[in-house]
């Protein structure tokens, strides 16, 4: 009964994350309110999102991470001794570092119990793990922050949009044995619905940069560089005052320019004019 009640839970939750992902403008107030749904309801201390940036996968938003952690592990570029990003093998893409690089890259090996066959990384004793693990089982040389800064409970979850990875959800908490089979199967479901509002919020900011290109386009007037004549839609030179009283209702009144009665009238003494 007891689990049946926590799988109606976690249905309902469910719901309502899917729910905010398929009605929202802004993509980071959403994901900031997912993450708190998550906290409350799965009582991890530490939550956060990253997604794809430059070649990089930086913490998009988080929650109860402290600021020096976010700031020593917010890029996963792996650097060399002069400061410099070092890139994959026979590519220009950086090279990903640490537990968080592998599940981005899927580098992952669901032989060992750490990893699921949907390329998920998850320990519910991080300090036993690293010590009964080589890098080569862990898929990686892995930077061991989350460890040394007490985190027993850790999870990585990919974003997935198409088959593609864009980023993943990071759980993290000092306690051991937060994770159980039912929540990492939840997790992977909602790294899902996540991958795919990112994948809609990209889209939609594509359609908009296209539509604010086309009224800019729209707002330029070809004009002859000569006599300044206007082309219209319809591919027609009209003249500027024709043009404009046409398409902005504007009529024209007539004069001259100083500048022009110098040039086309130069016995005309303008000192004297009104």
């Amino acid at each position: 009964m007891e689990k049946l009640d926590r799988l109606i839970e976690r249905e309902i939750m469910a719901r309502i994350i899917c729910s905010e992902l398929n009605n929202f403008t802004d993509l980071r107030p959403v994901l900031i309110t997912i993450l708190d749904h998550l906290k409350t309801y799965t009582d991890f201390q530490a939550i956060s999102i990253r997604l794809h940036d430059d070649g990089d996968y930086p913490y998009f938003t988080y929650d109860g991470f402290p600021e020096s952690f976010i700031k020593h592990e917010n890029s996963l570029c792996s650097k060399d001794k002069h400061g410099e990003i070092i890139t994959e093998p026979n590519s220009s893409e950086p090279l990903l570092e640490c537990m968080c690089g592998n599940i981005i890259k899927g580098r992952f090996d669901p032989s060992f119990p750490f990893f699921t066959e949907n390329g998920s990384f998850w320990s519910n004793h991080t300090t036993a793990l690293l010590a009964s693990t080589s890098d080569e089982d862990r898929q990686t040389h892995t930077r061991n922050y989350c460890n040394s800064c007490g985190y027993e409970s850790v999870g990585l979850f990919p974003i997935k949009t198409a088959g593609e990875i864009i980023g993943l959800i990071q759980f993290n908490d000092l306690r051991k044995n937060m994770f159980t089979e039912d929540l990492i199967y939840f997790f992977e479901m909602i790294g899902e619905q996540v991958g795919m509002a990112v994948k809609n919020s990209l889209i939609h900011s594509k359609l908009k940069e296209a539509y604010e290109e086309i009224n800019t386009l729209q707002g330029l007037l070809p004009i002859c560089a000569h006599c300044k004549n206007i082309r219209s839609d319809q591919g027609l030179w009209e003249k500027v005052e024709e043009y404009f009283s046409k398409h902005a209702n504007q009529d024209f009144t007539h004069s001259i320019c100083p500048e022009c009665v110098k040039e086309l009238y130069p016995d005309i003494d303008l000192s004297k004019s009104e």
